[in-house]
């Protein structure tokens, strides 16, 4: 909110401006807090694929992922990046099985979920995960078995972080 003060000077029609700029009491301001960012996240043992995206913008964009050395690590890496980019929420694939069933890949991502929620008291959402890497290598132009032998690790951070934003688009359109 901005108050604009002006005031006429002698006959030559000289003006002195002065603007204030206050904030905008959360009350007064239908956008205030209305926008959230969303850090998206493929959760492995390996990397952990990223992307971010706000309400506003509507588009995802892909980060680069992060090497998994340990947990402290991790969290420590991501602590800059919801810093950077003022993440209000994570989105978290859950991978369950094709048949919808869950197994011990979901007990480690709701685990690592709660360490989240621990270390930022942000929301977390999940989203499922079924297909997501298929879609994030076919996004890449890797097939499966080319990813499990991909020559560096620089490739399969890619198809994760592609993952991330393949999860994150789809919680969005919800």
């Amino acid at each position: 909110m901005s108050l604009l003060l002006s005031k006429a000077i002698g006959k030559a029609g000289l003006r002195t401006v002065i603007l204030i700029t206050l904030p905008f009491p959360p009350n007064l301001s239908p956008l205030y807090n209305y926008f959230v960012d969303y850090l998206g996240i493929d959760y492995g043992s390996k990397f952990i694929g990223l992307a971010w995206s706000s309400d506003d913008l509507k588009v995802v964009v892909p980060l680069k992922a992060l090497r998994v050395r340990s947990t402290e690590q991790v969290l420590k890496d991501l602590q800059k990046i919801v810093n950077e980019r003022s993440c209000d929420a994570f989105v978290i694939g859950l991978p369950i099985h094709a048949d919808g069933t869950e197994g011990q890949r979901v007990k480690e991502v709701k685990y690592f979920a709660e360490r989240l929620k621990q270390h930022f008291n942000l929301k977390i959402y999940f989203q499922d995960e079924r297909f997501s890497t298929q879609a994030a290598c076919t996004l890449t132009g890797m097939n499966n078995s080319s990813l499990r032998h991909a020559k560096t690790q620089k490739e399969k951070g890619i198809v994760d972080s592609t993952a991330a934003t393949v999860i994150l688009e789809e919680w969005m359109r919800k």
